[in-house]
């Protein structure tokens, strides 16, 4: 980005910053949602130490052994954290990204 830029095209593309920031908020939203659901599944598979358990698959549920759920359940987690961790990165970037065009602009209009 130039210290010259046309102001049009400084809009244009905090716009496009903007509609990221949108997505990477979606995309956490439901990354949450997902951990969510894992979190609510580990705990029920701990409150009942016996008893079988079942995954969906499709439009069917399939015996499981407990243990490789609880694993893959855990697994799934931690990929999950790691993504969430990743938006979030990228959401800080995208943000200071958006300070400096609101700064420029400023700039610029005053100018």
């Amino acid at each position: 980005m130039s210290e010259e830029q046309d102001p049009q095209q400084m809009m244009m593309e905090m716009q496009e910053t903007q509609q990221k920031m949108q997505q990477i908020t979606e995309q956490k939203q439901e990354t949450q949602t997902q951990v969510e659901g894992i979190n609510k599944a580990l705990d029920e598979l701990e409150k009942d130490e016996d008893g079988d358990v079942f995954r969906a698959v499709g439009d069917i549920l399939v015996a499981k052994d407990r243990d490789q759920l609880h694993d893959e359940l855990e697994e799934k987690k931690d990929d999950l954290d790691m993504r969430m961790e990743t938006l979030e990165k990228r959401e800080s970037r995208l943000q200071e990204k958006l300070q400096e065009f609101q700064q420029k602009f400023t700039q610029n209009m005053g100018e």
